[in-house]
């Protein structure tokens, strides 16, 4: 089965910061063997767009940097998985992901504690805002 996911990317390296990222690398693959990849330009500024872009482009996994809640509510609520504080070279975290090993300490943004994205999914899910993507017009 193909997956497509997404990295928000500056100058080869992730975005840091998701919501003012400008260009995001499409990666399509199945199993962990890359199939293709293209980037997309994000003009979009605001949350509502940029979500509903990331949506249209039928992205199942984003792999960024920091993202703002509302953001991250708006993608997840599309029910596309979130993998946040992510830092490197695009090539070396994607390879790494696709390998398991997107937890070692080299991926994880600066001033983020090991276990970051762990508590980060677990709030996520605790705390799910049932509808605010439905009220956007999104999916």
């Amino acid at each position: 089965m193909n997956t497509i996911i997404a990295i928000p990317v500056w100058e080869g390296q992730v975005s840091t910061t998701f919501d003012f990222a400008q260009k995001l690398l499409l990666v399509e693959t199945v199993g962990e063997r890359e199939i293709s990849r293209k980037e997309f330009t994000l003009n979009e500024e605001t949350i509502v767009g940029k979500a509903r872009r990331v949506c249209d482009l039928a992205v199942q996994t984003l792999l960024c940097g920091a993202v703002s809640q509302p953001l991250a509510n708006a993608v997840t609520q599309a029910g596309i998985q979130v993998i946040p504080f992510v830092t490197g070279d695009v090539d070396d975290v994607l390879a790494a992901y696709l390998c398991g090993q997107l937890d070692k300490p080299r991926f994880l943004q600066p001033g983020c504690q090991s276990g970051a994205r762990r508590r980060w999914r677990h709030r996520r899910h605790g705390r799910h805002q049932q509808g605010v993507f439905c009220r956007m017009g999104i999916r």
